[in-house]
C-alpha cells in the first residue's frame, strides 16, 4: 500500500498495527506508531487500541499504560487490550490489578475480560482472587460458556485444587478438545497418572479428537506412574492413529517416562533415532533423571550437548555438580561450580511463597530477613526433632562436604520450603491446609521432610514447584 503511494487512514493504521501486536513485532508496530502520529491520528481510539494491545502484548508495561492513558476513559476494548495483553506476555500481576481498576470503574466486562484475568489469576495461583473473579462470571451469566469453564478447570487445576478443577469440568455442558485437554493436564500435574488416562479415555469414546496438547498430558501421567509400555503405545498412536507428527515436547515426556524407569538404555537409543534434532529440552530431561539415579556417564553426555546448545543455562551446571556431590566426588563437582563463575552464569536464588492472612510471605533459601525469623527457626528445629522420631532421614549431606557442613552455620542450607512450612505452621488455625509455591524443583529431602511433616501436625501440604504439584498428607 505505501509502495503504491496511498496514504492509510486511521483503519489501515490500526489495522497495521494489531498485525504487529498478533507477531508481537514491536519495532514494525513503533514504526506504524510513528506514523500514526504523523499523520494526525494521535487521539484516535482505534489507533489507540491497537497500541494498547501491541504494546502490552509485548510486555511494555510504561508505554502500554501511556497508550490508554492517551485514549481518555476508552472503552472495554481498550480495558480488554490491556488485560489480555498483560496476561499473555506474564505480567499477571499486571492484568489483575488492571481488572481491579475496571471492576471499580463500574465498566462491565465481557467474557473475554473475565477469561483473560482468571488466566492471569491461574498463573499466580492465587486462588483468592480467581474465586472471587468466578463469582463475578456467575453473576454475569456466563458459568455456563463453555470457555469459562476451561478456564476455571485451569485457575482450580493451577492453584492446587484438582477435585474443584474436576467440579468445574463436570459442569461444562459443551465440553471440547480445551475443556479435555485442561482436566487432563490437571491430573497428570497433580500426579494423579491412572486418573488423567481414565479421563482420556472418556474424551475418546465421547468422539473428542486428541491433539498434540493431549498427548502431552498423557505421556506426562504415564511418566509420573511409571507405565512405560503404556506410554510408548501412546506416543506410537500419535502418528499411527491421529497423524500427530511429536514435537520436541512429546520426545522429552518418551525420555522422562524412560529415564524416571531407569531405563537409560532405551533413554539413549531413542533420542539417538529421533527424526529431529535433540533439543535442550530433551537433554535436560535426560539429565534431570540421570540426576535422580546417579548415572554420571550418561549424565556427562546430556551436560555436554546441554552447555553446547544453551551455555549460559545454570541448570545444567546444578544437575551435573549434584551428581558429582552424590557421587562424593568432590574435585570434579568444583570444576563446574567454578566453570560457572568464569563463564558468569548466575544460578536463581531458591524462592518459596505462602500465603497467610490475605498476607503473601516470601522465604530464600537460609532467609534471616523476616520479622519472625527466630521464632521461625526455633520451630523448624522442634518440627524437625518431631518428624525425626518418626523415622525422616536428612540426605543433603549428601550435597555438600563434610568440611563444608563444619565451617558453616548449618542454618545457611535451609531451603525456603521448610521455613514456609514453618511459618505457615505457626500462623494458621489447625487443620487448613498449606498451599506453597517455589519457583525451583523440590529437592529430595525437603520432598521425604514435607512427608514426614504431613503426618506428625495432620494436616494436608500442597506445594506447586517449577515442574508439578506434590500432595502430602498423613505420611503419603
Amino acid at each position: 500500500m505505501q509502495l503504491q503511494g496511498m496514504r492509510a487512514d486511521n483503519i489501515g493504521l490500526s489495522s497495521a498495527i494489531s498485525a504487529c501486536a498478533g507477531l508481537q513485532a514491536l519495532e514494525e508496530g513503533k514504526k506504524v506508531h510513528s506514523q500514526s502520529v504523523v499523520h494526525g491520528y494521535s487521539s484516535d481510539l482505534s489507533i489507540g487500541n491497537a497500541l494498547v494491545t501491541l504494546y502490552a502484548r509485548c510486555g511494555q508495561i510504561k508505554e502500554a499504560y501511556a497508550a490508554f492513558q492517551s485514549v481518555g476513559d476508552g472503552d472495554p476494548i481498550t480495558w480488554n487490550g490491556l488485560i489480555s495483553g498483560f496476561a499473555q506476555s506474564g505480567h499477571f500481576e499486571e492484568a489483575v490489578q488492571v481488572f481491579s481498576r475496571m471492576h471499580k470503574a463500574g465498566i462491565e466486562a465481557s467474557l473475554y475480560t473475565f477469561c483473560s484475568t482468571i488466566s492471569a489469576s491461574a498463573n499466580l495461583a492465587d486462588v483468592k482472587q480467581g474465586k472471587q473473579i468466578h463469582t463475578l462470571v456467575i453473576k454475569g451469566g456466563h458459568e455456563s460458556d463453555t470457555e469459562a469453564g476451561n478456564v476455571l478447570v485451569t485457575l482450580y487445576a493451577k492453584c492446587g485444587s484438582i477435585e474443584d478443577a474436576y467440579r468445574e469440568f463436570l459442569l461444562i455442558p459443551q465440553k471440547n478438545e480445551v475443556s479435555w485437554n485442561a482436566i487432563i493436564t490437571g491430573y497428570a500435574q497433580h500426579g494423579h497418572g491412572r486418573e488423567a488416562l481414565r479421563l482420556f479415555e472418556w474424551m475418546k469414546e465421547e468422539g473428542v479428537r486428541p491433539n498434540h496438547i493431549t498427548f502431552i498430558g498423557v505421556l506426562s501421567a504415564c511418566s509420573h506412574v511409571g507405565l512405560v509400555s503404556e506410554g510408548l503405545g501412546f506416543f506410537r498412536s500419535m502418528s499411527h492413529e491421529y497423524s500427530i507428527s511429536p514435537r520436541s515436547e512429546h520426545y522429552a515426556c518418551v525420555v522422562d517416562i524412560l529415564g524416571r524407569a531407569g531405563c537409560f538404555d532405551d533413554a539413549q537409543q531413542f533420542i539417538e533415532e529421533m527424526p529431529i534434532r535433540p533439543d535442550a529440552m530433551v537433554w535436560r530431561t535426560l539429565l534431570s533423571a540421570c540426576t535422580v539415579r546417579k548415572n554420571l556417564e550418561l549424565g556427562q553426555v546430556a551436560a555436554q550437548h546441554l552447555l553446547e546448545l544453551e551455555p549460559q543455562d545454570s541448570a545444567t551446571y546444578v544437575l551435573l555438580s549434584n551428581i558429582y556431590a552424590a557421587l562424593r566426588k568432590w574435585d570434579a563437582r568444583d570444576q563446574i561450580r567454578q566453570m560457572m563463575k568464569d563463564r558468569r552464569v548466575k544460578k536463581g536464588p531458591g524462592q518459596s511463597w505462602i500465603e497467610v492472612k490475605n498476607i503473601v510471605h516470601a522465604f530464600f533459601v537460609g532467609d534471616r530477613l523476616h520479622p519472625l525469623c527466630e521464632k521461625i527457626y526455633e520451630f523448624l528445629e522442634v518440627l524437625t526433632n518431631r518428624t525425626l522420631a518418626i523415622g525422616y532421614v536428612p540426605d543433603h549431606q549428601s550435597l555438600l562436604h563434610d568440611l563444608e557442613l563444619q565451617q558453616k552455620d548449618p542454618t545457611v542450607y535451609v531451603h525456603s520450603e521448610k521455613l514456609a512450612i514453618s511459618f505457615g505452621l505457626m500462623s494458621s488455625p489447625p487443620g487448613i491446609p498449606l498451599r506453597i509455591i517455589k519457583n525451583l524443583r523440590v529437592c529430595n529431602d525437603c520432598h521425604t521432610f514435607m512427608k514426614y511433616v504431613s503426618k506428625v501436625v495432620s494436616r494436608a501440604i500442597i506445594v506447586r514447584d517449577a515442574n508439578r504439584f506434590h500432595h502430602f498428607d498423613n505420611g503419603t
